[in-house]
C-alpha cells in the first residue's frame, strides 16, 4: 500500500488551529474590504473549506488584482511566473507594512 497523495497530506501543523482560535470567525474579518493593488497575507482558516487555497500558499504575501463576486483575485509572484488565486475574505488578512 503506497503513501496517500491527497491535496491535504502533510498539512497537520499547517492547517491546525490553536485552542483559543477555534469557533466562530469575527465579523470584522469578513467585513474588511480590500482595494485593488493592496497587499494581503494568505492565512488559511481550516474551519472554512469553501475557496480554501492550497497549503503551499499559507503565509504568502499577495496583491489584490480584482474581485469576483464575494471572492478576491490575488496574484502571487513565483520565480518566473505569477500565480493567480481566487479566495474569499475568510482566508486573507491585511499585510502590515514594516
Amino acid at each position: 500500500m503506497g503513501n496517500s497523495s491527497g491535496i491535504r497530506r502533510k498539512s497537520r501543523s499547517v492547517l491546525s488551529k490553536k485552542v483559543r482560535d477555534k469557533g466562530k470567525i469575527p465579523l470584522s474579518r469578513l467585513l474588511t474590504k480590500y482595494d485593488e493593488g493592496e497587499k494581503v497575507v494568505i492565512t488559511i482558516d481550516s474551519g472554512i473549506h469553501k475557496a480554501m487555497p492550497h497549503k503551499r500558499f499559507q503565509g504568502k504575501v499577495a496583491t489584490v488584482v480584482g474581485q469576483r463576486g464575494k471572492a478576491y483575485i490575488l496574484e502571487i509572484p513565483q520565480r518566473k511566473t505569477v500565480k493567480t488565486i481566487i479566495t474569499t475574505a475568510y482566508h486573507i488578512t491585511k499585510h502590515q507594512d514594516a
